[in-house]
Order: structure tokens, then sequence, then C-alpha cells
């Protein structure tokens, strides 16, 4: 016959195992969470890598191939690249009206991307170490006959000596810089290299037409020209 007391051992033995289970899944609940932390750090740890570029693409492109402005079409560009600084683009074969034709000759743009240090793709090194130095990579973006299409990054790319932020948008077009052009003689029928890129004193634009003496720099603005000490800079 049992007593009243017996089934205290019995409730004793089966809260004890009841606080062993919690503890056991306590246990492998943060042994899982610790295994799924160290894979995350490890994925972390690991730099982005270069994306292979896609086929040329002319959507977005308004009035290709016959007449292409190229500010209007640098927003094309960037879709293209995981670079978020613009360090410039340079214009072949611009028309006075600043707009470029594709189909035929050596009309063509040539758009340049870069990424803060340590930012974007970066050269692959081994698991567990660190970079040896901080990279900005760099990728040029082109539109030509075929449509808008990027060359391979390349991700090992030192930063610039004199690290500086990216080019604002332009704030004028090629039309403005061939108009002042024509205000100093040149002859509008004639096609022109415009380079958009970063001078001594800022954002700047460069004018030349070729075998001629036309040359001059202005700034981001179009507003003024800029005096040849001012004007040092190229997108490279």
């Amino acid at each position: 016959m049992t007593g009243p007391g017996d089934s205290q051992p019995y409730e004793v033995a089966r809260e004890r195992r009841k606080d062993r289970g919690i503890g056991l899944l306590i246990l492998a609940v943060t042994f899982c969470a610790a295994l799924c932390l160290s894979w995350w750090a490890k994925r972390r740890s690991q730099p982005e890598v270069s994306r292979p570029p896609g086929p040329p693409t002319i959507e977005g492109l308004s009035g290709y191939p016959h007449g292409v402005d190229p500010v209007a079409a640098l927003q094309v560009a960037r879709a293209l690249t995981t670079r978020p600084l613009l360090r410039g683009f340079v214009v072949e074969a611009v028309r006075s009206d600043g707009t470029v034709d594709l189909r035929e000759g050596s009309g063509r743009v040539r758009y340049l991307f870069q990424s803060p240090p340590g930012h974007g793709p970066q050269p692959s090194r081994r698991e567990g170490t660190l970079a040896a130095r901080p990279y900005c990579g760099r990728q040029h973006v082109h539109l030509r006959k075929e449509g808008m299409v990027a060359d391979p990054d390349l991700a090992d790319y030192p930063c610039p000596a004199r690290l500086r932020e990216g080019l604002p948008d332009p704030r004028c077009g090629p039309a403005d810089v061939w108009r002042r052009a024509i205000d100093k003689g040149a002859p509008p029928d004639r096609l022109a290299r415009i380079e958009y890129y970063r001078s001594r004193v800022g954002p700047a634009w460069r004018f030349e037409l070729p075998a001629t003496r036309h040359r001059f720099s202005l700034y981001g603005d179009c507003g003024r020209e800029l005096r040849p000490s001012d004007a040092v800079g190229s997108v490279r």
C-alpha cells in the first residue's frame, strides 16, 4: 500500500528530467547559433568579387544610334557597374548639337567609375586574411555602335594618391561647351573631342577640335573658361 508521500521522489525525478531536457535544448540552440554566426562571419570576411560584364544594351539610350546625348546616357552607364564614383567621361566625334552618331565613324563615349577605398569588388585573398591595402578598383563603360557595354572590372586597381570624391553629375553638357567653342570661332560642322573630368579647381570640361587651334577648358557649369594652370587633369 502506497502512502501519500511515496509520489514525491517520482515528482522530483520528473522535474529533474524536464530541467535536463531544457538544458540540453538550450545547449543545442546555442551551438547552432554559434555555428551560424561563424558561417556568417566567414562569409562577411570574404571580399565582394567582380561580376563578369553583361552583353551590350540599348535600353534607355534615347536617340540611339544616330544621336545620343552622352550626359543623358550617363545613368545607363551607371547601371552597368557596381562602382559608384564617376571619375569622368570622354566623348569622341561629338557634333555641335552635343550628340554622338554611333552608326559609323569614330563616334563613341568612354565613362570611368571607381569605388571608395575598400568598397566594392576587391581582389581575392586567402581565407581569414586581410587585404594588404585598400583598393578602389575601376571599371570603364563604353557607348559604341553596338550599345552600352562594360569592360571587365579591375578589382585590384589601387586608389589614387590623392583620394577625392567622385564627380557630380554634369551641370551642363557638350552642346553648351560647343556653343562656347562656336563663339570662339570654331566651325560648327566639325566633330570635336569633349572631356568631362576633375581639374585642379573642380569639375571641368575640355574641348578639342582635332587639327585646329581650338582647345580650351571650362569650369563644370560651363560658365567660365579656366586658365591653363587650373585646367590640368584628365580622365585616366
